[in-house]
């Protein structure tokens, strides 16, 4: 079959120009001057037989034409990317692209990765931190680890850990002595900007604090953290996230019991049933859930 159009140059520049609604978007996108993508849009209308764009001084505008076919552009190159996607993978089998939130990448996973590159070093892991909700398949992931509430778990999904709570501080806080669940509400109390974590901690151990200094707040575990280690006040922490940091002795917890109120971590692969590799990767990441378990419950009890 011979097809009509000689390039597909033209086609590239229309999408980016459509998608945009700039010409000169557009160029910045594809590494062009404006005027070549002007040109490569124009000799697409030309090959045509009908303008695609309404030309203003200042802003383009699709035709209904130009409408009908940049759909359908979309979902073929949507389409190209997806296949080009999946034969890369299959010419990169040692490689596994995993998606991960900012904080539990950095606090939990980062330390922990090269005891896996140690025990399977022709396994090449490329982390991406982001929060967002990626689509594992769409985005070119092999893999993503996610965060939700155990209720909620898409059918067959086995959590990696349930999230347990616990306050915690930086030694220094109280001069090195140990602060009792009695005395919270001398400190300045940091969480999230939800304090139901907090509340839930309260009633979970039988207690209630009288008009407590809530201090600031953070939208990231990692932060939360971070702010707990150089005393800025104790803070309602992810046990996950604040394991490295309490076996190392940079933090303490107040004497109690852990709270969870259902979130958990869990793993979503491209592929169904997964890969070999990926397979592996996740039985090694629940064996490193199950392993920092035990360290903690360790030490909790010896402090």
């Amino acid at each position: 079959m011979r097809y009509k159009l000689r390039s597909l140059s033209g086609l590239l520049a229309f999408d980016a120009a459509a998608r945009h609604g700039s010409l000169t978007l557009a160029a910045k996108e594809l590494g062009r001057t404006q005027s070549a993508v002007s040109q490569q849009v124009k000799g697409l209308e030309d090959q045509l037989g009908f303008a695609l764009f309404i030309r203003r001084p200042r802003e383009i505008e699709l035709t209904p034409a130009g409408r009908a076919l940049a759909k359908s552009v979309k979902q073929a190159l949507e389409g190209i990317d997806d296949r080009i996607t999946t034969l890369m993978r299959r010419h990169e089998p040692n490689v596994i692209r995993l998606s991960a939130y900012h904080s539990f990448a950095i606090q939990w996973l980062i330390p922990r990765l090269p005891r896996f590159n140690m025990a399977h070093p022709e396994i090449d892991i490329r982390v991406n931190a982001d929060d967002h909700q990626v689509d594992v398949a769409a985005e070119g992931y092999d893999l993503a680890i996610r965060g939700g509430w155990l209720r909620k778990l898409p059918p067959g999904v086995k959590p990696m850990r349930i999230e347990k709570y616990m306050p915690v501080y930086a030694p220094e806080l109280a001069g090195g002595r140990d602060i009792t669940a009695q005395e919270l509400g001398d400190f300045p109390l940091i969480g999230y900007e939800d304090r139901s974590y907090w509340n839930d901690w309260l009633f979970h151990n039988g207690l209630e604090l009288n008009n407590p200094d809530f201090g600031k707040t953070y939208s990231h575990s990692g932060l939360l953290v971070q702010a707990a280690i150089v005393g800025a006040g104790i803070g309602m922490a992810p046990l996950a996230t604040a394991a490295q940091a309490l076996i190392d002795g940079r933090l303490r917890c107040v004497k109690g019991k852990a709270s969870s109120n259902g979130f958990c971590f869990y793993t979503v692969a491209s592929e169904e049933p997964p890969s070999e590799n990926v397979a592996m990767f996740v039985k090694w990441l629940h064996d490193e859930m199950d392993q920092m378990e035990i360290d903690l419950q360790q030490f909790l009890t010896e402090n």
